[in-house]
């Protein structure tokens, strides 16, 4: 797992200069371990807060992965979602710029 603390900010530093593949492979790999770090804090006895971290950090990645997959924008509800993956625009605009996304990928942030 690239983040242990489930900080978004940090994984997405991490990824940020990756290539298309190799960032939809980091996602995918640190959202499997994610579900993982969950059932295993869950069993362990973590406390609500704890599990409420690592199951948001979870959905921020899967909110980004349904973008790349599919070129939509994902159904964000609450406000914290929305702000989670506003995060995950420069590492858009970095496959933009490296022509590995097309730019209209863009309009679906800031919206």
């Amino acid at each position: 797992m690239i983040s242990k603390s489930c900080d978004l900010d940090g994984f997405i530093e991490s990824i940020k200069d990756l290539r298309y593949h190799e960032v939809l492979t980091s996602i995918l790999k640190e959202g499997y371990e994610a579900d993982d770090l969950l059932v295993s804090r869950r069993r362990e006895g973590a406390g609500a807060p704890e599990l409420e971290r690592i199951r948001e950090y979870s959905r921020a990645l899967r909110f980004f992965i349904f973008l790349l997959q599919t070129g939509e924008r994902p159904d964000l509800v609450t406000e914290g979602e929305r702000e989670e993956y506003q995060k995950f625009r420069q590492v858009a605009e970095s496959l933009v710029e490296r022509g590995e996304l097309i730019p209209a990928i863009l309009e679906h942030f800031d919206v």
